[in-house]
């Protein structure tokens, strides 16, 4: 048990040279209810929905690490009371892949360090309904915030930035193209690892 303390918490310098890959991980679980009114029609539904995205990248020059960040959402909902029909349930997922930039401002020798990180992202919007409806999603994403350094190699980021994103259906008679954005909190683990 000694010996896991000092290897996560004395060596607080982080790996942020040139060379030095770059993986991290964050996941978001989200649960509400929507009630929906309107002068003809009411509806009471639950959702919930799961978000995991990951990063690999690589410092390109010291403290600037840029790569690929793949993402999956997965949203269900389901109508628990209607004033017409009996309401049904709703399944989607959602895969999208793209570039990310990230720089770290503070020096490698500090327990944590403050960054700023940016992406766009691009996939498929699938409902696995009946029609099997199926569309675009296209996010774009800047967050800054800091990350702490157990040791040189692992860390915690906390991070809070905007985010827009565009979803569509494209191949059903209810065709439709959302915008969405606003602010987001972002919770993540990170790896730092050199090339040997």
């Amino acid at each position: 048990m000694t010996l896991l303390f000092l290897i996560l918490f004395f060596n607080a310098n982080a790996q942020l040279d040139k060379g030095v890959w770059l993986f991290a991980g964050s996941g978001t679980f989200y649960s509400y209810n929507e009630d929906l009114s309107t002068p003809t029609f009411n509806q009471t539904a639950k959702y919930t929905s799961i978000d995991v995205a990951a990063s690999a990248g690589y410092f390109i020059i010291d403290k600037f690490a840029a790569g690929l960040r793949p993402s999956f959402s997965s949203y269900k909902g389901k109508v628990v009371t209607a004033s017409v029909g009996s309401g049904g349930s709703t399944n989607s997922y959602r895969v999208s892949i793209g570039p990310f930039a990230r720089y770290y401002f503070l020096n490698a020798d500090k327990p944590f360090n403050i960054l700023a990180d940016a992406s766009y992202q691009f996939g498929i919007n699938r409902y696995l309904g009946v029609l099997h409806e199926k569309g675009k999603l296209n996010t774009f994403t800047f967050m800054g915030g800091t990350e702490i350094f157990f040791n040189s190699t692992a860390g915690m980021e906390i991070l809070l930035g905007y985010t827009k994103k565009t979803v569509s259906i494209e191949n059903s008679p209810g065709a439709f193209t959302n915008n969405k954005s606003g602010f987001q909190v972002s919770i993540g683990f990170t790896l730092h690892l050199e090339k040997y």
